[in-house]
């Protein structure tokens, strides 16, 4: 229950734009009004052209301006729904690709070094020491490489560790604008 409030009082990105659209539609209206009624109390005409003026150059303007604010700001807020969405579905797809990209990787390199090893067995048996000193070579290599993809391997999965924390980070500050 802590944890609500203090999402509650970090406001997103979208719920401040949204509500400076509905300010300036709120200031707009006002204007719109204030000055429909100055030329229409500045204009010599009739009570019924007055009122018409009044009417159609500040009542309705400013209902106009009044409403599209806050028709902006519910949309910044559906917009922000669905980016966090969106954002959760990449989020489930990123582990799969990223285990499957690692197995691959994996897999490979493993049949790779099968493959070399097998070829320089059968070397080694037709040849000397010479072909002896070359499979020790082949086998530090191996090693090295091995080493070298297990590193690429842990790389690869802080990458992902990285991505889905700072994707949750995000859909946590999202999460004002979706109780709206």
């Amino acid at each position: 229950m802590k944890s609500a409030s203090v999402y509650r009082a970090v406001d997103s990105a979208c719920a401040r734009v949204g509500q400076a659209a509905q300010t300036a539609g709120t200031f707009l209206a006002g204007l719109c009004l204030f000055f429909g009624t100055a030329f229409a109390t500045s204009m010599p005409a009739s009570l019924e052209t007055r009122i018409a003026y009044l009417f159609f150059l500040g009542l309705v303007p400013a209902l106009l301006s009044y409403v599209s604010g806050r028709i902006l700001r519910r949309m910044l807020a559906l917009s922000c729904k669905l980016c966090e969405i969106l954002a959760a579905g990449c989020v489930r797809q990123l582990a799969p690709f990223a285990n499957g990209l690692t197995n691959w990787t994996g897999a490979s390199v493993v049949d790779a070094f099968d493959g070399c090893s097998i070829a320089t067995v059968r070397f080694l048996l037709t040849t000397g020491q010479c072909v002896q000193m070359l499979f020790r070579l082949g086998q530090k290599g191996h090693w090295s490489i091995y080493r070298w993809y297990c590193h690429v391997r842990k790389a690869i999965l802080q990458f992902s560790c990285l991505l889905i924390r700072n994707t949750a980070r995000f859909l946590i500050r999202m999460q004002p604008v979706v109780g709206r």
